[in-house]
């Protein structure tokens, strides 16, 4: 049983018009099942049971928002959870003294997420509006309730996580202990930690995209992700890597492979102005994240090149000889493959190449111009002189 023992903080100011018209419009039935199939695409209800978003519909507040303005500021207390219904919001970070664009959320996309379950008592981003807008709250109390009547082994995983995700997140031995930063100086990792964003990433999520454009360094504190290569698994990874520093160290910004949560994933976020403003400050730094980068780099381009090579060898023909089954498959009946030469093949039309001259045969002279000029020339003091050039 869920006990409600979280108080509610940074809550928005409803207008009772508002949410009257949103009553009366969840009363209808068509209604409610579109909502109920928007929450179930939603990635932190997708696993979640019918009776839990049934609850979720009837008991959140839907809350509008004009151009312009801010929905929550970055540091601002919150523990609450938006999702957009209409319309759609920015997010903006604020780090090294520079505002940084994160990106936009869109119609069944989440904000907030991380204040609802506790992870994060301040916001760690600031989300406003450019055009007219209307995010449906839920705060904590309505998804505690909804857990515990409704919950399935997701939905109370996370409820019942968030208490050892909020300690890791808060963290900061186990952070300088990652695997990804040992042999880092100490104040390097601590600025990475104090500049990068909290995030959360649930089942299923991609964050990178094989051949997309990326700016973001992604640090996995817990929870493990899949790497996909032409949409095949190749590896998962575990808690302490990092991932997506390739795109921001060299100059090609595509990312070379897919990478998708297997796992509830908590993670830290570094974008990519932010994390090179810190390199810069720490060159000893910047040499060790460029030798990796460099060594990255060359197990990318000898992979790609036995990629490149099959294709060749598919398109030209391998240039190695080819054995015997090869020859039949290629040439069935129309080659005649010797098996005591071992892949030696021999067609059946012969084809006759003109005789070459033997050895120790005299060979024919060919006079050269001037030759046969000075033989065509009458004989004169002049002539004598050019049938003199020709001999030479």
């Amino acid at each position: 049983e869920v006990v409600n023992v979280m108080p509610m903080t940074g809550m928005p100011t409803f207008d009772p018009t508002t949410v009257a018209r949103w009553r009366e419009s969840m009363a209808q039935e068509k209604m409610h099942s579109h909502l109920m199939r928007l929450l179930k695409r939603t990635l932190i209800f997708a696993e979640t049971t019918d009776v839990f978003r049934a609850f979720i519909v009837d008991h959140a507040m839907p809350m509008e928002y004009g151009p312009g303005q801010v929905v929550f500021r970055e540091g601002q207390e919150g523990n609450w959870m938006g999702i957009v219904i209409q319309g759609r919001v920015k997010k903006n970070l604020q780090r090294e003294g520079m505002e940084i664009y994160i990106g936009d959320v869109g119609p069944g996309g989440i904000i907030g997420d991380l204040g609802l379950l506790g992870i994060t008592p301040e916001r760690s981003f600031k989300v406003h509006c450019d055009e007219k807008t209307v995010i449906l709250v839920i705060n904590c109390r309505v998804f505690e309730e909804a857990v515990g009547r409704g919950g399935c082994e997701f939905s109370l995983g996370t409820y019942t996580d968030r208490s050892s995700m909020r300690d890791l997140m808060q963290d900061t031995e186990s952070f300088l202990k990652l695997r990804c930063f040992e042999g880092l100086d100490q104040d390097l990792i601590m600025t990475l930690r104090k500049n990068s964003e909290p995030r959360m990433g649930y089942p299923g999520e991609t964050l990178m995209k094989e051949h997309h454009f990326g700016n973001e360094v992604f640090i996995l504190r817990a929870g493990t992700v899949k790497v996909l290569k032409d949409e095949k698994f190749v590896v998962e990874l575990p808690a302490g890597v990092v991932f997506g520093e390739m795109a921001n160290l060299g100059s090609d910004k595509r990312r070379t492979a897919t990478v998708r949560c297997s796992a509830l994933c908590l993670l830290r976020v570094l974008h990519a102005d932010v994390f090179h403003s810190i390199l810069a400050k720490f060159p000893a730094a910047r040499r060790v994240f460029d030798h990796a980068y460099v060594a990255r780099m060359v197990t990318v381009a000898v992979l790609n090149a036995k990629d490149e090579l099959h294709d060749y060898d598919h398109f030209f023909g391998a240039a190695r000889p080819k054995t015997t089954q090869e020859m039949h498959d290629l040439f069935g009946s129309i080659i005649k493959v010797d098996e005591g030469s071992k892949g030696r093949a021999s067609s059946k039309v012969s084809l006759a190449l003109p005789p070459l001259t033997p050895r120790g045969s005299p060979k024919k002279k060919i006079p050269s111009m001037l030759q046969s000029l000075a033989a065509m020339t009458p004989t004169g003091g002049g002539d004598n002189k050019l049938k003199m050039l020709a001999e030479r």
